[in-house]
């Protein structure tokens, strides 16, 4: 067990932001409502120009602090550098700003990734596919679980959620800093997860969820609003135990029915991806991530899925 710097916090928490105070609100009152309570959290601004300062002034704890970046860099690579530069913490764990941690995340991941002598855990998460108001208000809620990697093994076609990850502090002078989209076909976060991976790290893959996602990417025009009617909604109820089960049996369900759809009714799918296996075993032995050669494909240029994402959302 790795001896503690009293004086600074066990885990450093990073938040990148944009604008976005009607969701980061949620955000950073999760972390607030952590078991676990001896942590920093670093709130990175893209060069906001909304009210963000203010909101997360607003909660007045000392142990939460931001900064505004003075241009705007359009992705949260820049953002989690700098913060990552200023993290005390022995342990790293990001926050996107419109995730939450489950109450009891942060102290089992402590707890874990000392027992497993890990360096870098990979929790899955409870993802919220985009619904409408009165499916929620009725109880039609459709789940996924996302950042679930096959056999305790990693996998680079995973997309594992950066709020989904646990690590040593150590790992960021090993690795170095995020990468720029514009010079990367994957997602920044997912090549730097693939750099941990080639290093040779130790990975564990906690059998739990621990965060709640609900990407704002995936809904048109999400930041363009000042509210989110899903943020409010899933954020009074984190802690019922009875809707939990309930979005843990739609996940089951809805992987099922993408399974069996997968196997049974688009052999076509299956065939590609027989023929991609020797493809992504060939680019890993490269030292090239995977998924770099769909993206090309898929996206057309380098930085295009997260271009395609700002312009979805309204960034």
């Amino acid at each position: 067990m790795i001896e503690k710097d009293m004086n600074s916090p066990l885990v450093s928490i990073i938040t990148a932001t944009y604008n976005s105070s009607h969701l980061l609100k949620y955000a950073i009152q999760s972390v607030l409502d952590s078991y676990f309570q001896d942590w920093e959290l670093i709130v990175v601004g893209d060069c906001c120009t909304d009210d963000t300062e203010e909101l997360v002034r607003s909660f007045g704890d000392p142990r939460i602090s931001f900064f505004n970046l003075e241009q705007n860099s359009g992705q949260q690579a820049k953002p989690n550098n700098f913060a990552l530069e200023r993290a005390r913490g022995q342990y790293i764990a990001f926050l996107n700003q419109d995730d939450m941690f489950f109450t009891l995340h942060l102290r089992e991941c402590v707890a874990e990734i000392q027992i497993s002598e890990a360096d870098f855990l990979i929790v899955p998460g409870l993802e919220i596919l985009p619904s409408k108001k009165e499916n929620l208000e009725e109880g039609k809620i459709e789940a996924q679980l996302c950042s679930v990697h096959p056999d305790g093994n990693f996998s680079a076609n995973v997309f594992s959620v950066a709020s989904t990850w646990f690590f040593k502090r150590s790992l960021v002078d090993r690795l170095g800093p995020w990468k720029m989209e514009k010079d990367l076909y994957v997602t920044p976060s997912q090549e730097w997860l693939f750099r941990a991976w080639k290093s040779g790290i130790k990975f564990h893959f906690p059998a739990r969820c621990g965060i709640l996602v609900i990407i704002s990417g995936a809904r048109k025009g999400s930041y363009k609003m000042n509210s989110s009617f899903e943020h409010e909604f899933f954020y009074q109820r984190l802690n019922d135990h009875a809707l939990k089960s309930k979005l843990y049996e739609r996940a089951a369900i809805f992987v099922s029915k993408k399974l069996h759809k997968e196997l049974f009714f688009d052999p076509k799918l299956l065939i590609k991806r027989l023929g991609g296996y020797q493809l992504d075993w060939f680019l890993k032995k490269l030292g090239i991530h995977p998924t770099a050669v769909r993206f090309r494909f898929a996206w057309g240029k380098k930085g295009g899925l997260i271009e395609y994402a700002r312009k979805n959302s309204g960034l």
